[in-house]
């Protein structure tokens, strides 16, 4: 019975496609934040983003997204 070898290739392998969905969630929740706190349906966008490339649908957003209209804080007399 053979001892049972660290194959380091297929461990640097599967980690960087778990730190690369990781980037991916990462980057297409604070697109679909953004889009929300700017008014603008989130799945849409996000989904725009990612079915595009995700690097470059989310240029594209920052790019073209709309300005974020200050709320006006409520104040008790």
């Amino acid at each position: 019975m053979e001892l049972a070898m660290i194959n380091i290739p297929n461990i640097i392998f599967m980690t960087t496609i778990a730190l690369y969905l990781m980037l991916l969630a990462f980057i297409l929740t604070w697109v679909y934040f953004d889009a929300e706190q700017r008014g603008v349906n989130g799945w849409v966008v996000m989904s725009l983003a990612f079915f595009s490339g995700t690097l470059f649908g989310t240029i594209v957003w920052l790019v073209l997204r709309p300005k974020l209209k200050p709320q006006p804080i409520p104040v008790r007399r």
